[in-house]
């Protein structure tokens, strides 16, 4: 038995913003524990080349505070002005923080989809992800967000130099696509409704 149920959302919880608008510095924001199948490393990398090509941007990681690993990477790249580390926060919080950034990076090495990209497409904010686990049933590159290889920071890189070159009016489409997707795919009715369709087939034995 094969049957596939997204995770729904409260998308009463998570309202779409509508005053999206370029800010003068490129806001870039994930949000996680610092972990290796996160590969933050990879953003950061990006980050490095992002800085070279003298754009200015700053770079959040929400749950990652205290990270050596990562803290060490951020100094040896001259970074530390760039990119912040910051504890976990609450839901509300992380919410605020993801509403206020341009660009929201989900940067994995293997997923199933993230809530992190769900969530940050419902609000509004968005997305470049990785081509990991099953990123590309959430995200059409181009069409909802945007897609880049795993552990390629030019790649990312280039991907994120790009979006800074779009006008807002470009922009707009693929966050209203991001929501559509949530709401049609990830919400929680549709969730409860596919549970409860996957049980009754298992209690029936069906095939």
């Amino acid at each position: 038995l094969d049957q596939v149920v997204y995770t729904g959302l409260d998308l009463s919880q998570f309202p779409f913003f509508e005053s999206y608008r370029f800010s003068k510095t490129l806001s870039l924001i994930s949000v996680g524990r610092a972990h290796w199948i996160k590969d933050y490393s990879l953003a950061i990398r990006a980050c490095s080349i992002l800085k070279q090509h003298h754009i200015d941007f700053q770079y959040t990681i929400v749950g990652s505070a205290g990270d050596e690993e990562l803290t060490y990477l951020i100094q040896d790249l001259a970074l530390t002005n760039y990119v912040k580390l910051l504890p976990q926060l609450s839901i509300e919080e992380v919410k605020t923080l993801v509403k206020n950034s341009s660009l929201s990076l989900m940067t994995s090495i293997e997923e199933g989809i993230a809530n992190v990209a769900v969530e940050a497409m419902a609000l509004g904010t968005p997305v470049i992800s990785t081509n990991c686990g099953g990123m590309e049933e959430l995200i059409t590159h181009g069409k909802e967000g945007w897609i880049v290889p795993t552990r390629d920071p030019l790649a990312l890189a280039q991907q994120i130099e790009a979006f800074t070159k779009l006008h807002e009016k470009e922009i707009e489409p693929i966050r209203q696509a991001a929501r559509l997707k949530v709401e049609t795919n990830f919400n929680e009715a549709q969730m409860v409704a596919g549970m409860e369709e996957f049980y009754r087939q298992v209690l029936c034995g069906e095939e």
